[in-house]
């Protein structure tokens, strides 16, 4: 019985090693007989030749001009505004008074005549165009401080006599109306003017200014309407 076994099992070996020297030969021969790998000829490499390149010719390098040196930047100062006041209109003049006589004097026939001291007087005539000399008119004389030198109401054409040769402007004149100012000639210069009454002072007529020295004069000054 062991014999049996013995020798199936040698067979087998036997077997088995006629699979593997199978097997050795074929990897011998493709060992011995490589497949043969097709080789390229190699063809020579063309090497261009080098060509000469032209050079640029040289371009001239600008001269370096004058660069200006830079001027130092002025510092500026912060301005701070500052708010003005609110402008007001100053106020407006009031009218010229619009007056009901005019002044004539100082023209070819009225202004100052002289004297001599002590004669310090103011005469002249108070006339209405187209009525002629008005009655009642009052006339004031005041010095530079205010105060009342001399007044009185002008008189109708009744009571005017001619006077003569007393007028360095007329050889005969007329006036209806006459003030001394003695009293105050001193404190001038003199303001005369029309009013509305001798118990209201309010002017109807623009200011004749009158002036006196110390060598006395006579002044004549004319209202007209």
């Amino acid at each position: 019985m062991k014999n049996k076994r013995f020798m199936g099992a040698l067979g087998l070996m036997m077997v088995a090693l006629a699979l593997l020297a199978c097997e050795a030969s074929n990897v011998v021969a493709l060992v011995v007989k490589p497949t043969a790998t097709p080789t390229r000829t190699l063809r020579p490499t063309f090497t261009p030749r080098p060509s000469a390149t032209s050079t640029p010719e040289d371009t001239p390098t600008p001269e370096p001009t004058d660069t200006p040196a830079a001027s130092p930047t002025p510092t500026r100062r912060a301005v701070v505004a500052t708010p003005r006041p609110a402008a007001t209109k100053p106020p407006t003049a009031p009218p010229a008074p619009q007056f009901a006589w005019r002044v004539l004097a100082n023209d070819s026939t009225h202004g100052k005549c002289s004297t001599g001291a002590p004669v310090f007087e103011v005469k002249g005539r108070i006339n209405k165009s187209g009525v002629g000399y008005i009655a009642g008119v009052h006339v004031v004389l005041l010095d530079k401080s205010g105060h009342i030198v001399a007044q009185r109401d002008s008189w109708g054409p009744d009571q005017m006599n001619p006077e003569w040769g007393v007028s360095c402007f007329e050889s005969k004149n007329l006036f209806n109306y006459q003030l001394d100012a003695t009293a105050g000639w001193y404190n001038g210069p003199l303001v005369l003017h029309l009013t509305k009454s001798a118990t209201d002072l309010t002017p109807i007529s623009p200011d004749a200014i009158l002036t006196f020295d110390s060598s006395g004069g006579r002044y004549y000054i004319d209202f007209i309407q």
